[in-house]
């Protein structure tokens, strides 16, 4: 198994309702750092975010197979717990936690592109969140590795 310390970049941006809706995006822009590990078979990517308005920590991983690196998923802790996959044209049953309310709701991956190795790269993601077939936001998410450090 072989880790290393990167500096990463995260860019995320949610526009609520569907296709036909002209909402304006909520963009986010996170420098921090975060570890990549190479355990052989997976590629794994973990770092902290801040996703409300108080100072409670949430632990990302971005896990995926190197054999099979379109399929990838997150799993959050701490302040914010949920568990997603993403999969080109595939929809994934999700749970999210936080401050004690829990909310179901699928993803629907449109696309996904990953070339990150722990040399790095980067995982694109856009993809749907569904609740009872609704579409509430269209989402993208790009996670890249800036330099080691």
């Amino acid at each position: 198994m072989e880790s290393k310390k990167v500096k990463i970049g995260i860019i995320a941006k949610q526009t609520d309702g569907g296709e036909e809706s002209s909402a304006e995006p909520t963009v986010m822009n996170i420098i921090c750092e975060g570890e990549i590990t190479d355990d052989g078979d997976n590629i794994y990517i973990e770092y902290e975010e801040h996703l409300s308005e108080n100072d409670e920590v949430t632990r990302s991983r971005l896990v995926f197979a190197k054999d099979n690196p379109g399929t990838v998923s997150l799993i959050r802790s701490g302040e914010v717990t949920t568990s997603c996959s993403f999969a080109c044209g595939e929809r994934c049953a999700c749970a999210y936690n936080i401050d004690g309310l829990s909310f179901d709701f699928c993803v629907v991956t449109k696309s996904l592109k990953n070339t990150l190795t722990l040399d790095g790269g980067s995982i694109s993601m856009q993809y749907n969140m569904e609740v009872h077939g609704i579409t509430m936001s269209r989402n993208e998410y790009r996670v890249t590795v800036i330099k080691s450090i």
